[in-house]
């Protein structure tokens, strides 16, 4: 009887673990780079040096961080970095280094300190790769690009670099003066709260949900892809539903009052968040603080985390969001959930 016993307790085990086994949910989506392209600068990371050198050629630095297994790295490489006319400018006006946000290789920054690659990129707070920072010959951030941008809107931001416009023109301004056609309504949802938007929120008088604003424009391909594809989503329409949700159009003089409790227009104040892309999605927290921005491209796995990392307060304890979408896919193929993050 007892030897029965263990004999059905091993069985019982075996099928347990094997069901455990096939439960585990599949990891699709990721994409690793065979190669970077030959032509970025061979550098010892001595990024005062790298910066002198680049100065001295006329040219600007360009810090491109990115992960290994990123999809939208892989698509930035494969797409942009090969793509001739937009490497011709790349090669002519500027010298691209590239750091691994995880890596382990020593690097000196432009003020003399030291750090590790995945050191450095937290110091900078890399939350999205892929990451681009430009810097002019004093090491000073002139802009910085978050997550994946199109052919299209990378020539303009090199030219915007290379013809040095940033010296007297913001990159919003930039942008909006190479728009043929500004006229025109924004996608109507009913998710948006209508004005007008008095938006102070602080740690004495705080908010009862957290703070969704949105940044569109009107003739804008992207927003209308945005609301084709994500916006219509179940579980886009769970997430925002319990958050206060506003949206603007970054074009008009639509006056407002931010969370800080400044009176503004919504132009001005897309302005002065440094926004890149649109639709851009600022969130902030009950206090006023702000916690994450969608500034960029992203397909539902990543658009959807950067919601749960805000309602859940996953943000108070993790400040890196790489490291809170990996811990999250790891729970759900646990649970036998399969995660596609290019989905």
């Amino acid at each position: 009887m007892r030897t029965l016993l263990l004999t059905l307790l091993l069985v019982f085990s075996i099928n347990t673990l094997a069901h455990e086994h096939q439960k585990q949910g599949e990891f699709l989506g990721g994409k690793i780079v065979d190669e970077l392209p030959n032509w970025f600068k061979a550098t010892f990371l001595d990024f005062s040096e790298d910066i002198q050198e680049a100065a001295d050629e006329g040219k600007h630095v360009m810090i491109y961080f990115h992960q290994d297994g990123c999809p939208y790295c892989a698509k930035l490489v494969e797409d942009n970095f090969h793509d001739k006319h937009l490497v011709a400018k790349l090669q002519k006006d500027f010298d691209v280094i590239e750091t691994n946000m995880w890596g382990d290789r020593e690097l000196t920054d432009w003020k003399g300190n030291d750090y590790t690659e995945k050191e450095f990129s937290a110091h900078m707070k890399v939350q999205f790769t892929p990451t681009i920072l430009f810097l002019d010959s004093q090491g000073k951030n002139i802009l910085r690009l978050n997550g994946y941008q199109s052919i299209e809107k990378m020539h303009a931001t090199l030219d915007y670099i290379s013809q040095k416009t940033y010296l007297n023109q913001s990159y919003a301004s930039y942008l909006n003066s190479l728009k043929k056609n500004t006229s025109g309504t924004l996608n109507a949802h009913v998710i948006f709260e209508q004005g007008p938007h008095m938006l102070t929120r602080n740690k004495t008088l705080p908010a009862q949900k957290y703070l969704a604003v949105f940044f569109e424009e009107p003739n804008c391909p992207e927003c209308n892809d945005f609301h084709r594809e994500l916006m219509s989503l179940e579980e886009t329409q769970k997430y925002l539903k319990q958050m206060q949700v506003v949206r603007f159009n970054a074009l008009s003089n639509e006056k407002l009052i931010t969370p800080s409790g400044k009176r503004t227009t919504a132009k001005d104040w897309y302005d002065e968040l440094k926004l890149t892309y649109k639709p851009a999605i600022v969130f902030f927290d009950k206090d006023g603080t702000e916690i994450i921005r969608k500034d960029a491209f992203f397909k539902s796995f990543h658009f959807h985390s950067i919601m749960t990392y805000t309602l859940s307060g996953a943000y108070k304890t993790q400040p890196n969001f790489q490291r809170y979408i990996e811990h999250k896919a790891d729970n759900l193929r646990e649970k036998g959930i399969t995660v596609d993050i290019w989905k």
